[in-house]
């Protein structure tokens, strides 16, 4: 029941996301393909705030290194492979030397985005966009883990609060069998008392 609960809170969160992050983005001046904010925010997006905030940090410095490197080879790519793969080379390369595996991936995504996909932009344009709108999905991610944790933590610490006031207010297990007996010792006394002749 526990795990059902925990996937399910998850999907609200991802789609709580995804949509927010969305609808921002989308009337954000500038940003020409806002539905790259959601699918950032998806991928960074976990359970746990540590692991999303780790997840959106390599995803950041995947996204401008990539943005970066396709900035160079859009400029100079002219329908040339060789200059694509050597961009792909060089991205996935400086993502391991500066380990940070998990964003090579992602930097080699944003090398393929910017160069081979026609733009109406001129390459520098394309690449800051690119980076600004995958940035943003990041944060929209990051912002929903802290709040989501913020409230968790105000509940719970609330919970606590009341379950303590209750234990404190409510006589413990000996005391009430003590108030027990003597109601019952003064029960009988007094049945006792009425059974003496005056």
């Amino acid at each position: 029941m526990g795990k059902l609960w925990a996937l399910f809170t998850y999907g609200i969160a991802a789609a709580v996301v995804a949509v927010l992050s969305y609808a921002t983005a989308a009337r954000l001046p500038g940003l020409r393909e806002p539905f790259w904010a959601p699918l950032a925010a998806l991928v960074v997006l976990y359970p746990d705030r540590k692991a999303t905030l780790e997840a959106g940090l390599q995803y950041s410095i995947g996204t401008a290194a990539g943005s970066a490197i396709g900035w160079v080879c859009s400029a100079v790519w002219h329908g040339s492979l060789a200059v694509y793969g050597a961009g792909i080379m060089i991205a996935v390369g400086i993502a391991h030397l500066v380990r940070c595996q998990a964003a090579a991936r992602l930097c080699a995504v944003a090398v393929t985005v910017i160069t081979i996909v026609p733009h109406a932009e001129p390459p520098h344009l394309v690449a800051l966009i690119r980076f600004v709108e995958v940035s943003y999905g990041v944060a929209c991610a990051l912002a929903y883990s802290l709040a989501a944790e913020a409230v968790a933590t105000r509940f719970l610490h609330r919970l606590q609060l009341q379950r303590r006031s209750r234990t404190e207010k409510a006589p413990s297990g000996a005391l009430r069998d003590k108030n027990r007996v003597r109601c019952s010792d003064d029960v009988q006394v007094e049945r006792h008392a009425e059974k003496l002749p005056e």
